[in-house]
């Protein structure tokens, strides 16, 4: 008798078109007539079969490592959409269950093992991913509605409000911070004192967390508190934009009003020129420095009796003194003076040396990694033929199956068309290195520093980053690998 597994799964705690114990009774029904013993029961509850989440479903995952290992000859499920609702996540499932000689039998959709029954498997893949795209039209269709009407689409209110029937009101507590933060910035004070009242009286964000500076940052770019209701109906993939949401629906007046329209642009105004101000491009290690107490640490200019000073200052204001920016300016050049000595130049041309040797079999692996791709997705795109040829598939369906073969073969022209990445030779890079050490600019430290960590105002500790400039040799092994070489270099910093 052949060895099976049973694979059941429903996709939320609401769903009842079948249960858990349903499928499992119709794969046992299908396994007594067909003289099949059940070895083992898998099942996954609420969770989704959208290729995202099949990771998540962790039954399934042990199925799978279990199939690899020989454990049965058989999979029963119920439906096809109980296993995936994904085309793709169907093919490579197909594929790996055959290279182990496992059968995936859907008992509510056996067809059989003629040729027709390839086509018929392969429709309902299709159909499911149809399902699921389909569902989620109707989805943000329903999202859209309820933006309409000016109602909460889910998620948390932002802080200052609550939701009572879908509907915005204030939280008076909460407001009266909101209020606070927009005055901080009317009047130019900082949030330090407002952030301990805060924590002082267990005020805390709608996700129960402390309310410190990137929290306050976003209630005060927030435009609902003017009254204004904005929802979009897709995330914009830009974080800028999420927060403007310049494709919202946009309803004005359709929240109580926390923040006067005035005040708010009036902010806005403030915050864009506190971005602004500071010419950073003047600051030869901004971005790089860091505090004693681990903080990042931000560069300044004042000016005072007519004298422009330039210092870098603790952004967590831990109380550490702050250090004269030609002090800390100097050290990274004496540092990248010594960094590419002549000796130590040396140690990395002897190194790219042994890198490059390893080139020929780099580009073989790079062959071999390209040849696998290719025909993956050939692979693909054959399943995906076989679906329109069959002349059966519903209009949306054929739509959307022909997109998904323009997509694959163009993945595998380009594919075809991709060359081995080219390495620097030994003279390009002692040309460049030689090349930086004249000229020590910004670019240069930005590019051989990855921090310098302050101690004190006399202790300046540098950390190079050349290793991940010049790159590992890939050989996989700590034997002339070239970040032991590089560790080596002759420093004294």
């Amino acid at each position: 008798m052949k060895k099976a597994a049973i694979y059941a799964r429903f996709s939320s705690h609401l769903q009842s078109e079948e249960s858990i114990d349903a499928q499992v009774r119709a794969c046992r029904e299908y396994a007594d007539q067909h003289d099949i013993i059940i070895i083992k029961i898998y099942q996954d509850e609420a969770i989704s079969g959208k290729g995202s989440q099949t990771q998540a479903r962790k039954q399934y995952q042990a199925l799978l490592r279990a199939c690899d290992k020989g454990e049965y000859d058989i999979i029963l499920i119920h439906k096809y959409n109980r296993i995936a609702r994904s085309l793709n996540e169907h093919v490579t499932l197909e594929k790996r269950l055959a290279e182990n000689n496992v059968e995936l039998i859907a008992v509510a959709e056996d067809f059989g093992h003629s040729k027709q029954s390839k086509v018929m498997k392969a429709m309902m893949w299709a159909l499911s991913e149809y399902y699921i795209d389909d569902l989620a039209d109707e989805t943000r269709k329903g999202l859209k509605e309820t933006a309409l009407k000016a109602k909460h689409n889910g998620g948390f209110a932002p802080f200052g409000y609550d939701v009572v029937d879908q509907k915005y009101v204030v939280n008076e507590m909460e407001s009266y911070y909101v209020e606070q933060m927009f005055d901080c910035v009317v009047n130019r004070r900082g949030y330090k004192e407002l952030v301990q009242e805060m924590a002082a009286r267990g005020i805390v964000g709608k996700r129960g967390r402390p309310i410190k500076y990137p929290s306050i940052y976003e209630i005060l770019r927030n435009e609902k508190y003017t009254g204004t209701y904005a929802y979009s109906p897709i995330e914009e993939k830009d974080r800028a934009m999420r927060r403007t949401k310049p494709n919202a629906i946009r309803i004005e007046n359709a929240l109580p009003e926390i923040i006067s329209r005035a005040q708010f642009d009036e902010v806005q105004k403030i915050m864009d020129e506190r971005k602004q101000t500071g010419n950073k491009s003047n600051y030869l290690c901004s971005g790089l420095v860091y505090c004693e107490c681990g903080a990042k640490m931000h560069g300044i200019t004042t000016h005072r009796k007519g004298h422009e000073y330039s210092s870098f200052y603790c952004s967590a204001r831990c109380g550490a003194p702050t250090i004269r920016m030609e002090v800390v300016d100097g050290a990274a050049k004496r540092y990248l003076a010594e960094l590419l000595s002549v000796e130590n130049q040396k140690d990395i041309a002897d190194a790219l040396k042994i890198y490059i040797s390893g080139e020929s079999d780099r580009a073989e692996m790079f062959k071999q990694q390209i040849k696998k791709q290719i025909s993956e997705r050939q692979a693909k795109v054959d399943a995906l033929m076989g679906n329109l040829s069959s002349g059966i598939l519903p209009a949306e369906v054929l739509v959307k199956v022909g997109e998904q073969i323009k997509t694959l073969s163009e993945q595998i022209k380009a594919l075809k068309e991709a060359e081995p990445p080219k390495d620097y030779t030994v003279p390009q890079i002692k040309t460049w290195l030689q090349s930086l050490k004249k000229s020590p600019g910004e670019k240069a430290i930005h590019l051989l520093i990855e921090r310098i960590d302050i101690k004190s105002t006399t202790e300046i500790n540098i950390q190079s980053t050349l290793i991940s400039v010049v790159g590992d040799n890939g050989c996989g092994g700590s034997q002339h690998s070239l970040p032991t070489i590089l560790f080596g270099l002759r420093m004294s910093c």
